[in-house]
């Protein structure tokens, strides 16, 4: 069976993970991104990494966080990997592996890893929503992944869900990234703590320090009965809903899937989420769309290692 190898770059850390034709994970491991020493850096411990890997042959998919120009292999625009811009990643991370590699918006390949790997290609039309250090989306039409004209397809983070709103790392305001997006959901938090820290003493057991604060503190918060973690994931569940109802309105998918770290809230942003959906007087696409969330962490480097193996066939 053929193998490659996928790489997930995300804001905060990579995920590299050598995968065959089910998407089942045969090595994996993790390095964090250090995006301040540039995209060059990244490139070198990526093909670290992969030349380490001996018994892993096959392609190379590389997954980035941003407009991506899949053609040439670059990043044409990203608001959380800034001055990354322009780098040719296809080019040089070929040159240094001599093996083929594609490069594809990291949103897109998590997609793709959860369309092939969570839902077997059962469904036909999906909407993916990726949550973490942003907020990345990625589409699946009849089938197969689509990219639109220039290969943009699928930004639901810069979707408008208010006007003006809060200001998102875009340079817009009032995209869903800015309320969905981890940054966005701690500035929430931070925000409700300061209005109201007598609900909030929990989360405040947990992280003394708000500087230092976690999506994953506010699930945590919301389990042992935090009021302000529990407002927290309503709202930010709330303004997913605004941005998924547009979705279902454009594109009445039969499946909304959710991934990314975020979604391990669980309960805590589905709930809202489905309550919000749920009350959209068109009911015909939203009585068709089931909304799902992702268990593989790992979706994002499996798509990637799933799509360098579509484009080697």
């Amino acid at each position: 069976m053929k193998t490659a190898i996928g790489v997930d770059v995300g804001g905060t850390n990579i995920k590299l993970c050598a995968v065959n034709e089910k998407g089942r994970v045969l090595k994996e491991t993790s390095l964090p991104t250090q995006s301040g020493e540039g995209p060059e850096h990244l490139v070198a411990r990526v093909a670290e990494v992969i030349g380490a890997w001996k018994d892993v042959r096959g392609p190379v998919g590389l997954g980035l966080a941003g407009d991506v120009d899949p053609d040439r292999g670059t990043l044409r625009f990203t608001p959380n990997l800034r001055g990354w811009a322009g780098f040719p990643f296809q080019k040089t991370l070929s040159r240094k592996l001599r093996r083929p590699v594609i490069v594809e918006n990291d949103a897109n390949c998590a997609v793709w890893g959860g369309y092939v790997v969570e839902l077997k290609r059962k469904a036909t039309n999906v909407v993916g929503v990726t949550l973490g250090t942003g907020v990345g989306g990625g589409l699946v039409v009849q089938g197969k992944l689509y990219h639109g004209a220039t290969g943009s397809a699928g930004e639901i983070g810069h979707t408008k869900v208010a006007d003006p709103g809060e200001k998102c790392n875009c340079g817009n305001e009032g995209c869903l990234e800015a309320y969905a997006g981890n940054y966005g959901i701690v500035r929430t938090a931070r925000r409700l703590m300061s209005k109201d820290p007598d609900n909030g003493r929990v989360l405040q057991e947990l992280c003394p320090n708000m500087d230092l604060l976690t999506p994953k503190h506010l699930t945590e918060a919301a389990e042992r009965g935090d009021g302000v973690a529990h407002r927290v994931w309503q709202h930010t569940g709330r303004m997913l809903a605004i941005g998924l109802s547009n979705l279902v309105l454009v594109l009445n998918p039969d499946t909304l899937l959710i991934l990314g770290g975020v979604s391990q809230a669980g309960r805590w942003l589905l709930d809202p989420i489905r309550d919000g959906l749920s009350k959209q007087p068109f009911r015909t696409p939203f009585a068709a769309a089931t909304v799902r969330m992702a268990a593989n962490p790992n979706a994002g480097c499996v798509g990637a290692g799933l799509l360098a193996l579509e484009a080697d066939r």
